[in-house]
């Protein structure tokens, strides 16, 4: 599987003018435009608003979410979400829209650039569980139609926004990136709740990546903290992207798995450009990150993954959220992996004995 590019864009940025990130997305991202999230503009622009808005039971309290189920309104709404997920019609899925800033300069790079991918970062089914709780504030993950809700929650949503990059031009692969940032506390989930397993996580993984490929999507999975990659690998996903930074060692685990994963062509994205905070940034430059970069990769090599799959198969990425950062230092990190993007082309390096 080859993308349009080998650095992924970043969904959250701190842009509060919508000329200044449509000028940064036209010179970098016209191969692969992405939905910018800019909280600085609204507030409520959110990859947590895209995914949970017109999602049935979904209510803030306080500015907390919380399930509120049961109702006969509940009950019709879960119907008509039940219909969009298996029968996605436009006219089923237009409920489920999402509004966004820059939703509208997307659609318009999509139709001018006429781009290979284009991508719309979404919550996970996993994080969505562990963000909402019932009104006990209980688990809701060992619930089957809960599970059920989430699954058809992230698809409808991914399913909308296949269908709005194809309506804009009809060979664009979308990229769909479901954001997991809670996955990595799944261990501690299930050692605290019995009847929260491995296979009912990868089961709702499986769902999800299932339903959005068969729409025509390529579907990636997002967690910067240290987690389990077998369970989306296993469950059919087709980009892994992780902490390359401060994880370096959290792929080099599972080398058989990796390597099938590889092979069957899966792109694994290493979040390597550090952005924890303006000082760090202003230090970096492409000559580190390769360095850095490499020398991640040589660890994966050794622990017995094919050089040139690790190589051939990689993208790379900021390994964070920006929105926070003074506006010359997100686009200084975000020219970083944009340049480093573009050594990747350069001959496989082998770790040295």
């Amino acid at each position: 599987m080859k993308l349009a590019q080998r650095y992924l864009p970043v969904g959250n940025l701190p842009y509060d003018n919508i000329k200044l990130i449509t000028a940064m997305e036209a010179k970098l991202f016209c191969n692969m435009p992405f939905i910018a999230v800019l909280p600085a503009i609204d507030e409520n622009d959110t990859v947590e608003r895209h995914t949970f808005e017109n999602i049935p039971g979904i209510v803030y309290v306080n500015n907390k979410m919380v399930m509120r189920a049961g109702s006969e309104k509940y009950k019709a709404a879960i119907a008509d979400l039940d219909r969009a997920f298996n029968n996605p019609t436009s006219e089923n899925l237009e409920p489920y829209s999402f509004e966004a800033v820059f939703l509208e300069k997307f659609c318009q790079m999509i139709k001018k650039f006429k781009p290979k991918n284009a991508c719309i970062n979404l919550l996970g089914p996993f994080t969505i569980s562990q963000k909402l709780l019932n009104t006990a504030k209980e688990q809701t993950l060992a619930d089957k139609n809960f599970r059920k809700l989430y699954v058809e929650a992230v698809c409808v949503k991914g399913l909308w926004a296949i269908n709005k990059i194809k309506e804009f031009c009809k060979e664009t692969v979308p990229i769909i990136m479901l954001e997991e940032p809670m996955f990595g506390q799944f261990g501690t989930v299930k050692r605290e709740n019995d009847d929260i397993t491995t296979e009912i996580v990868r089961g709702m993984f499986e769902k999800v990546i299932e339903k959005l490929k068969a729409a025509g999507a390529i579907v990636g999975i997002q967690c910067m903290e240290k987690c389990d990659w077998s369970i989306p690998i296993n469950s059919g996903v087709d980009i892994i992207s992780y902490d390359a930074y401060n994880n370096p060692n959290n792929l080099c685990i599972i080398p058989e798995i990796l390597t099938d994963f590889l092979r069957k062509g899966g792109i694994v994205n290493w979040g390597i450009v550090p952005v924890l905070n303006e000082s760090m940034v202003n230090g970096l430059t492409v000559d580190y990150l390769s360095k850095r970069l490499y020398s991640t990769m040589g660890g994966v090599i050794l622990a017995g993954v094919p050089a040139d799959l690790v190589q051939n198969s990689a993208t790379v990425s900021l390994n964070g959220d920006i929105r926070k950062l003074p506006v010359f230092y997100a686009e200084k990190a975000v020219m970083m992996a944009s340049n480093l993007g573009s050594r990747l082309n350069m001959q496989i390096r082998t770790p040295q004995n």
